[in-house]
């Protein structure tokens, strides 16, 4: 049981931005950062054939708890795990491959992250379709059948972590992975 006590007006010392007003600078990022492309880590979602709770699969292989998900291949050849050095930075692309005309808002928690490419264009200027790429994020808007990279740094806390939909239900029917950050 929870009591809330209503008393005394408490004063209100927030401010609305203005117009056009930055709130803070986006996360960097280096100039170089297209020469990280080939060793991105890749996910895909799709909707699985998997019965039950699972309907939703990343890189085909349903959610499971105590693990961190593999990459598809990558354009260096490798499929790396999701586990990231404290303090490293990396590009993640994450593909709506489910079709079926589902967006999926893509929540990566713990870490901002920059985009950078949405279906092989660069959008570091901005993207009039997804405005909102050109600022701090943790969640991908990932539209039917796209693929969206971005920039992410692991500077924080290590241990293991979750992305997820952030449509209920498909959070629900397991539309997510785990990754870790390590020493």
């Amino acid at each position: 049981m929870l009591k809330f006590v209503i008393g005394d007006d408490a004063p209100d010392d927030s401010m609305m931005p203005g117009p056009g007003q930055l709130l803070r600078e986006l996360p960097p990022l280096p100039s170089s950062w297209q020469s990280m492309l080939d060793n991105r880590l890749i996910l895909e979602v799709k909707r699985g054939s998997v019965a039950g709770e699972t309907e939703w699969l990343i890189n085909g292989k349903p959610f499971d708890p105590a693990g961190v998900a593999t990459s598809l291949r990558n354009n260096a050849g490798r499929t790396p795990l999701a586990q990231q050095k404290k303090n490293s930075f990396n590009l993640w692309e994450i593909r709506n491959g489910g079709g079926g005309g589902w967006v999926h808002p893509f929540h990566l928690h713990m870490e901002e992250h920059r985009t950078v490419m949405r279906n092989g264009r660069d959008v570091t200027r901005g993207d009039p379709s997804h405005p909102d790429d050109v600022s701090r994020e943790d969640l991908v808007a990932l539209d039917p059948n796209e693929s969206v990279i971005v920039y992410r740094g692991f500077r924080d806390f290590v241990g293991p972590y979750v992305a997820h939909c952030h449509h209920l239900a498909h959070e629900d029917h397991a539309m997510m992975f785990g990754w870790e950050i390590t020493p």
